[in-house]
């Protein structure tokens, strides 16, 4: 966790909490804004202390996140299409037992924003992502970029590489069917 913590500060995350707040409420969140092509965005880490694993408690915690990063105002809505907002969701718990489901289904994007859950059990070193041969896309990338995080990959990985492709491949769509468009109007 520390590790975590420092390599964040590193990478120019910034937090609100103090470690009073920490220990009191068993929550920090650490942001850093993003500039992607043509939206801003921002990376956010939430550190949420629970007590045990479970689906309920993971399905409630993503639900939470959810409602909270979604875009709301109508510019927002509209960029919604970059999933400019990527928010990891690390749930820390003392429990020594190992968690062994896949979390591939709680991956939420939703208006927005990318939530993936990340159990991390520090009393038995297991931390615990999405399975990457089961993902692809743009969700790939952001777990690789927490794995580098962690240590456990070398080079740094550009994370919102793809989604910025992806919206050039999709402005293009778009001007190609308007020229459709606009030519079998004349065309008549």
């Amino acid at each position: 966790m520390l590790r975590l913590v420092n390599v964040l500060a590193a990478e120019g995350f910034t937090t609100d909490t103090d470690d009073q707040e920490w220990q009191t409420y068993g929550e920090r969140i650490y942001r850093r804004e993003e500039k992607i092509s043509l939206a801003r965005g921002e990376t956010i880490f939430i550190l949420t202390e629970v007590p045990d694993i479970n689906e309920k408690i993971i399905r409630q915690a993503v639900d939470g996140v959810s409602n909270t990063y979604r875009a709301k105002s109508p510019s927002q809505k509209a960029l919604s299409v970059l999933q400019s907002t990527t928010v990891y969701l690390c749930l820390i718990s003392r429990s020594e037992t190992p968690y062994g489901e896949t979390l591939n289904d709680y991956i939420t994007r939703q208006g927005g924003a990318t939530i993936i859950p990340i159990i991390i059990l520090p009393e038995i070193n297991q931390v615990l992502y999405p399975n990457l041969e089961e993902k692809v896309g743009s969700i790939r990338p952001r777990v690789e970029y927490f794995q580098y995080l962690l240590g456990e990959r070398r080079t740094t990985v550009n994370m919102h590489r793809q989604t910025v492709q992806a919206f050039y491949v999709s402005a293009a769509l778009l001007l190609l069917l308007i020229v459709a468009v606009g030519f079998s109007l004349f065309a008549h």
